[in-house]
C-alpha cells in the first residue's frame, strides 16, 4: 500500500505553518538566537517565538494544556486544515502517533522541586497528568474527537522518524485511515542543564559557539525545539476525495549499530536495513540527522557517502536553522516532503567550510534539485537507527 502525505502542521524556531518553516528554511534563515541573561554556555538556542497557541486550538482544554502539548496540537491543527481531512472522516478511523524523546519536561522539573521541597501535599491534581509522555497525544485526541488508535514513543533522538514509521504501519494493518504522525520536543533549563553537564553543548570542548552541520569547523550541538505533524492516508483514499499530496512514504526502517549507551556511533558498520530500504534505486536527497557534533557529523558523512543508492545524492541537515531536539527528525521529514514538491534541496545554512568527504553537500541557501527519492535518517546515542524513504508525488 502507498502511503500519501497529505497534509503538514509545524511549529518551529524558524516559522510557524509549513510555508512560514519552508520559506525560511530555503532563504537559511536560522532559528538560532542569543539566549536573554544568558551567562556563560550556552548563549544561543533555537526557540519557537511568535507562536500564538490560541489560533489553533479552540476547546476548553487550552488552559490546562502545557507548552509542548500546546505545538503539538497546534501542529495537528495545521496539518489537517492542510489535509482538509476532517470533513466526513470517521472519527473512530483518525489515528495519532506521536514521538518525544523527553515530553513536558518543564512543568516535570517545577512540579518535582515543589513536591521535594514542601512533601507530596504540594502535588497538584491539575497539573499532573500533564506530567506523563502521551500527554500531548491525548489532547490531541480530545481536540479533535479522534477515537482511533493513540500511541505515544519515547525513542532518543529518533522519536519523530520512528512515530511517522509507526503511523504509516497503523494504516497499513487496516487499523486507520488516517494517521496524525510526526512529534515535538521543548527546549527546557533542565534539558540545557543536562546538555550542559556532558560537555556537549558547541563551544564546549574548543572552538566557537554556533551550529554548522558538516563544517569541518563544528563544535557541537545547539539545542532547539519544535513541533511537527504530518497526515499520512492511503493514496487510493488521498486521490477519491481529491486531496493535494505532498509525497509519497515507501517505506521505514528502525536498526542499530554499536555505540556507548550515551554517545553518537564512532565507526560505520553494515546497516543491512538501511541498504534495503535504498535499494537499487537512486537517491537524490539525502536529510540527516547530524548536529554539529564531531563524531556524530562524521560518521553519517562515512555512512551515506559508502551506500551505492546515496552515494551521488545531496546531502544536508536542518539542524543549523532549527538546533537539535528529540523530535528533530520530524521536520526533517516535513522538510522532506516540501523538497520533493519543489524540487528545492535544503540548505545548510551555516555552512563555511566543507568537510572533506566524497558526498555532494547542499549550498547555504536552497537550490534546485531533480528528486525523486528523499531519504530522512536519523541516529540516537548508544546507535539506534530510524529511517524514512520518501518518493515525489505524481
Amino acid at each position: 500500500m502507498t502511503i500519501a502525505v497529505t497534509g503538514i502542521g509545524i511549529v518551529s524556531p524558524i516559522g510557524v505553518g509549513p510555508r512560514q518553516f519552508w520559506e525560511a528554511l530555503c532563504a537559511g534563515r536560522s532559528g538560532i538566537a542569543p539566549i536573554e541573561g544568558a551567562v556563560g554556555l550556552p548563549s544561543i538556542a533555537a526557540a519557537v517565538r511568535g507562536f500564538a497557541a490560541r489560533e489553533f486550538i479552540t476547546s476548553a482544554h487550552y488552559r490546562r494544556m502545557d507548552a509542548l502539548s500546546r505545538m503539538t496540537v497546534a501542529a495537528c491543527r495545521m496539518a489537517l486544515d492542510d489535509a482538509r481531512a476532517l470533513p466526513g472522516l470517521d472519527l473512530a478511523r483518525l489515528g495519532i502517533v506521536y514521538g518525544s524523546a523527553l515530553g513536558n519536561v518543564s512543568e516535570s522539573a517545577q512540579y518535582l522541586d515543589k513536591v521535594f521541597a514542601r512533601g507530596p501535599a504540594a502535588a497538584s491534581p491539575l497539573l499532573f497528568p500533564n506530567l506523563v509522555l502521551n500527554a500531548p497525544a491525548s489532547y490531541a485526541a480530545m481536540e479533535f474527537g479522534a477515537q482511533g488508535v493513540n500511541l505515544t514513543l519515547g525513542h532518543g533522538e529518533v522519536s519523530g522518524e520512528a512515530a511517522i514509521g509507526l503511523g504509516a504501519d497503523v494504516i497499513r494493518a487496516g487499523r486507520a485511515d488516517v494517521v496524525l504522525a510526526g512529534g515535538a520536543d521543548e527546549l527546557a533549563a533542565i534539558v540545557i542543564a543536562a546538555v550542559r553537564r556532558a560537555r556537549a553543548l558547541a563551544g564546549q570542548r574548543g572552538g566557537r559557539e554556533w551550529a554548522s552541520p558538516y563544517d569541518a569547523a563544528r563544535s557541537g550541538l545547539v539545542l532547539g525545539e519544535g513541533a511537527a505533524m504530518l497526515v499520512l492516508e492511503p493514496l487510493e483514499r488521498a486521490r477519491r476525495r481529491g486531496a493535494p499530496v505532498y509525497a509519497h512514504l515507501e517505506a521505514s526502517a528502525s536498526f542499530a549499530v554499536p555505540a556507548a549507551p550515551y554517545d553518537w556511533p564512532q565507526h560505520v558498520t553494515a546497516v543491512s536495513p538501511l541498504r534495503a530500504l535504498c535499494g537499487s534505486a537512486p537517491v537524490q536527497l539525502v536529510c540527516g540527522a547530524a548536529n554539529s557534533s564531531r563524531r556524530l557529523d562524521a560518521y553519517e558523512l562515512e555512512l551515506i557517502g559508502g551506500l551505492a543508492a546515496t552515494r551521488a545524492a545531496t546531502l544536508t541537515s536542518i539542524r543549523g536553522a532549527i538546533g537539535e531536539f528529540g523530535a528533530a527528525g520530524a521536520l526533517s521529514a516535513a522538510a522532506a516532503c516540501l523538497a520533493l514538491r519543489d524540487q528545492l534541496a535544503p540548505p545548510l545554512c551555516h555552512l563555511e567550510t566543507p568537510s572533506d568527504t566524497n558526498v555532494r553537500l547542499a549550498g547555504r541557501v536552497a537550490e534546485p534539485l531533480a528528486i525523486d527519492r528523499a531519504l530522512v535518517c536519523g541516529w540516537a546515542r548508544g546507535g539506534s537507527g530510524a529511517a524514512l524513504m520518501f518518493s515525489r508525488a505524481n
